[in-house]
């Protein structure tokens, strides 16, 4: 005697892993194409200033540099994965906004050398070279807003939390001291400040967003400068 057999769909698979990371969230899709179209259009202002400040005065090593620093910093927000967590407070957009449009408000005229152009010009150079091999070892966990993109602790994040804000902080301070002016110096001044509050906010999402976090923070004491915080 031959029964017939039904077969009723199997119920969706369910992630019982906690560890694994959660996907993007749909309505983040938004938040991410608007940052990267900002990125798009600060850089394209970035690129006819300096980039003219150095076409006029082919001298101006700093100039140049920080605009192959930057550029290459803003290009990265294009490729960067989309983040699972992000923290989309008040303190988090501001520091994040002026951080990405600060590089409008120097200006590169009137300015007095601290110390000579070929030395600013070095210490931007360090400094290009220790983002480069921390955002290699970040890859596109590469972020604007303080964000969950996954956890990094190798190469330079064995030595401080945040190389790649400390890789900005050495290059800046070589601009500065090459193009200072009080202007150019409370710019930058601020931007420090907002850094501060973006990576503290980063900092308080990935602390609760990936078990490990807490961990790598017991293990790496300082956050931007070796010794001091």
């Amino acid at each position: 005697m031959a029964f017939l057999r039904i077969r009723l769909p199997s119920p969706p698979a369910r992630d019982t892993d906690p560890g694994t990371p959660a996907r993007p969230a749909p309505e983040g899709r938004l938040v991410e194409w608007l940052l990267r179209t900002i990125a798009v259009v600060v850089m394209g202002f970035v690129v006819m200033i300096w980039g003219r400040v150095w076409w006029a005065d082919p001298a101006r090593w700093t100039a140049l540099l920080l605009l192959v620093s930057e550029s290459y910093t803003l290009a990265l927000v294009l490729v960067a994965r989309r983040a699972t967590t992000r923290d989309l407070s008040v303190p988090a957009v501001v520091t994040s906004a002026y951080a990405l449009g600060f590089l409008l408000l120097l200006r590169p005229g009137g300015t007095t050398h601290l110390v000579p152009e070929a030395a600013g010009a070095a210490l931007q150079v360090a400094s290009i070279c220790w983002q480069f091999t921390a955002k290699i070892t970040l890859g596109r966990s590469f972020g604007i807003l303080p964000a969950r993109r996954g956890l990094v602790t190798a190469g330079p994040y064995r030595l401080v939390r945040h190389p790649i804000y400390f890789g900005y902080l050495v290059g800046h301070v070589g601009f500065i001291l090459a193009n200072f002016s009080w202007r150019n110096a409370a710019v930058l001044a601020l931007l420090y400040a907002a850094q501060a509050v973006r990576l503290l906010r980063e900092e308080a999402v990935l602390a609760k967003a990936e078990p490990d976090y807490r961990e790598y923070q017991r293990r790496v004491r300082w956050r931007l400068l070796p010794l001091v915080w």
